[in-house]
């Protein structure tokens, strides 16, 4: 359920049909591959995030202690929660540690102000943590991606990649508060089957409907 809702399209449709599937006691078919990274890369394993992640980022040595995070985490997030607990439980027995990995001072201020983009209902990162990150930071932005799934770089926005290439190219930043939409919504626009948009409900019981002229017989 968490992976499947990284990526909006396709990823939410074959979720459900899987889900529709697993409902009605049949076997689910294999997801599809993800999206080729952005630059060729030889090797895309799961080792591959581990890598990052462990070497980079502080985990306990301890797998005992997973467990205890494990409900900690659920108390935050839910079952997604548990999940990314135990996604990282692996690095308590991560043979490396990056050894140029940044470990604070986060409020240390920088040559240049940073950019922080959040996307709103991001199932892995949630959005209080960019908020939470751009406050920290002794000088940052925050860039608002209202929108779904994990990160404005799987789920395209066109606002948003305008604003990070120009920070990156000559470091503008977006004004204050900016707020930036995907390009391709989770839902189709619904298409009025009924009531006043298509002339039924209320306007067909006009005096001047057949539906009014019925009423007014009947009373």
């Amino acid at each position: 359920m968490v992976s499947g809702l990284d990526i909006v399209h396709p990823g939410w449709t074959e979720l459900a049909g899987r889900l529709q599937d697993l409902w009605q006691s049949r076997v689910p078919g294999p997801p599809s591959p993800p999206p080729a990274p952005p630059v060729p890369n030889p090797y895309t394993g799961e080792e591959q995030g581990a890598a990052v992640l462990c070497s980079d980022s502080p985990n306990p040595r301890d797998p005992g202690v997973y467990h205890a995070l494990e409900e900690a985490a659920a108390v935050r997030a839910g079952d997604a929660g548990r999940f990314w607990t135990w996604a990282a439980e692996p690095c308590a027995n991560w043979p490396a540690v990056a050894a140029n990995r940044y470990s604070g001072q986060w409020n240390k201020p920088t040559a240049h102000p940073l950019l922080v983009v959040g996307t709103m209902y991001d199932p892995a990162t949630p959005y209080r943590g960019a908020q939470a990150m751009a406050r920290e930071l002794a000088n940052a932005r925050l860039l608002t991606h209202d929108g779904y799934g994990h990160t404005a770089l799987l789920n395209p926005s066109s606002c948003v990649n305008e604003h990070a290439g120009r920070y990156f190219v000559d470091g503008t930043l977006p004004p204050a508060g900016t707020v930036c939409r995907p390009d391709t919504p989770p839902f189709a626009a619904a298409k009025p089957s009924g009531g006043v948009a298509t002339g039924g409900g209320a306007m067909a019981a006009s005096a001047d409907g057949p539906a009014g002229r019925g009423a007014e017989s009947v009373g």
